[in-house]
């Protein structure tokens, strides 16, 4: 038996609207894959979302995101740090980056369920979600798409922003890495796209 709620089945089918959007771009975002069934299934829940539905809840979405952001950032980032850190001039630059990296993972940990939450509640109203059926295998697929989420939001989090801060605290030269990374990223795309090819090819 199917568990999902009407709000968490239009949070899905949003969620499976931009997915289905970027996949019929031949383009695939590492870190979120899926199966031929998957697709499918995701293909028939962001049906009932028209485009300009869809771009609504793009900006509803970012628009309660950012306000959750501020008042993270004011309410609990700068409280947080003026109180650790009374003095900037002799802060550690290691306890300064993990403690951005833990509010940023509590901003977007949190921050982003809710907007969501909230968007699709907004925007998706009675007819979407009139329109949408629940089916076997939607919980587990929202809870693929959940852990996705989370495994991106712990790299970005625990090792993009701490190690970014470093670089620039101990004024580390990094030109061949930086370059070396922009030519990984480009080639990730590459592969992306490719496999996006190959996949509109077979269907």
């Amino acid at each position: 038996m199917n568990g999902m709620t009407s709000s968490a089945l239009a949070r899905l089918a949003f969620w499976a609207k931009g997915m289905v959007s970027i996949n019929d771009a031949r383009m695939e975002w590492p870190g979120f894959s899926y199966s031929d069934a998957e697709w499918a299934r995701m293909r028939t829940l962001s049906e009932p979302i028209g485009v300009g539905t869809y771009q609504l809840f793009t900006i509803v979405n970012a628009v309660i995101f950012i306000t959750i952001a501020a008042i993270g950032i004011f309410g609990v980032f700068l409280p947080l740090a003026t109180l650790l850190f009374p003095v900037p001039a002799e802060t550690s630059a290691l306890k300064f980056s993990l403690l951005l990296a833990a509010c940023a993972f509590l901003i977007i940990g949190l921050g982003l369920p809710i907007s969501m939450r909230l968007s699709a509640m907004l925007v998706g109203g009675k007819t979407v979600r009139a329109a949408l059926a629940p089916a076997p295998g939607d919980e587990a697929l929202a809870s693929k798409v959940s852990w996705q989420i989370n495994r991106i939001m712990l790299i970005m989090c625990g090792l993009l922003v701490p190690g970014i801060l470093l670089f620039i605290a101990y004024d580390i030269k990094t030109g061949p890495i930086i370059t070396a990374l922009k030519w990984l990223a480009i080639a990730l795309m590459a592969v992306s796209t490719v496999t996006g090819l190959r996949r509109q090819k077979k269907s």
